[in-house]
């Protein structure tokens, strides 16, 4: 398990870096304190569910971009593409499947 943790870790600070915010902006904003905030960037702590969601509304992230590579199916290279989609973006994908897939048959 603490490999996972790890792995979620390092991406959220990668993910809060990018958007230049500091740990202790994270731990405040989270309502935890800043050394726990610590330990879950460096794999010590999971974070509960609620936390991760938070985590995911602060980066403007979904949880796929922290947790997904720790997911494999045979059908990633498909779903990662599909993630990186905007909502409506991904309704017109899914009319044109289901047109596809209706003239297809």
């Amino acid at each position: 398990m603490k490999d996972y943790n790890v792995f979620v870790g390092k991406k959220i600070k990668e993910y809060r870096e990018d958007i230049k915010l500091t740990q202790e902006q994270m731990a405040k904003e989270l309502d935890i304190a800043p050394n726990h905030y610590g330990r879950i960037e460096r794999g010590e702590n999971s974070c509960t569910m609620a936390n991760l969601i938070q985590i995911c509304n602060i980066l403007k992230v979904t949880p796929n971009d922290l947790v997904g590579g720790l997911v494999i199916t045979k059908d990633d290279d498909l779903k990662l593409e599909i993630d990186r989609l905007t909502l409506e973006d991904k309704k017109t994908v899914l009319s044109f499947i289901k047109f596809l897939i209706s003239n297809y048959k």
